[in-house]
């Protein structure tokens, strides 16, 4: 409830804002430049960032509760030549947070675009309250592929990622469990609508979906549950300044 009131209220100030900006005040702004998602020429240093919140809705058989908290997320794009760019991202949530890079490659042809990339994340947590003493740390490897459609000032990205984990170690106390096999984690495919807020501000909804055995924010359940579940996620970003 409080993020569908959070989106009623920005689509409102966005309104707002449209209503009084003066008809005569020239813009540069191009959704497709702007954008944090659709894939898009860059230029070398360019850096582009957005701070978002990830509702993530963890199965039941994991949590034993119907409690969500929400994921917080920072997210940069710099751009190394005109088609390539690098995608960084840091997601918190105190006891459980991944850093992820990779690179992207891309190309635009009139209204759509395509990018593929590769994300090495490395994820990190502790959990010592409540009677637990437990701790976590893996790799995961996400190839990716994002195609894109661009409409006046709204961008329409549609992303899919697989899931690969390359090695995984959790600590119980003194004992310490490895598993240094990959294994297949699988996938995620999300619909992102990223439209100009307010001057060069863009606001990024997405509708996104896992098919996965392990999630990191829910990490201290991987030993006990061993099956693929859906994961529904719903994302809402906004790109923090104009774009350099």
């Amino acid at each position: 409830m409080a993020v569908a009131w959070l989106i009623c209220m920005l689509a409102f100030l966005n309104g707002r804002a449209q209503q009084n900006e003066k008809p005569t005040e020239p813009t540069t702004f191009s959704i497709s430049q702007a954008s944090m998602y659709y894939p898009h020429y860059s230029r070398l240093g360019r850096f582009q960032k957005e701070i978002a919140l990830s509702q993530i809705y963890l199965p039941f058989d994991w949590l034993e509760t119907a409690a969500q908290v929400p994921l917080l997320q920072f997210h940069g794009l710099v751009g190394i030549t005109k088609r390539i760019s690098i995608d960084t991202r840091l997601s918190s949530l105190v006891v459980a947070n991944q850093i992820s890079i990779g690179p992207r490659l891309q190309h635009e042809f009139g209204r759509f675009s395509i990018s593929g990339g590769y994300d090495v994340g490395y994820a990190f947590g502790a959990l010592t309250e409540f009677g637990f003493n437990s701790s976590l740390s893996n790799w995961n490897n996400y190839p990716n592929l994002s195609v894109g459609f661009r409409w006046n000032d709204i961008a329409f990205t549609l992303k899919g990622e697989l899931n690969y984990v390359t090695s995984f170690s959790t600590s119980q106390g003194d004992n310490t469990i490895n598993r240094n096999a990959d294994f297949y984690n699988g996938y995620t495919i999300g619909l992102y609508i990223e439209q100009r807020l307010w001057k060069h501000h863009v606001l990024i909804v997405a509708l996104k979906n896992s098919y996965s055995r392990y999630h990191f924010m829910a990490w201290p359940a991987f030993s006990t549950f061993n099956r693929f579940y859906d994961i529904p996620e719903l994302y809402l970003g906004l790109m923090l300044g104009k774009n350099r």
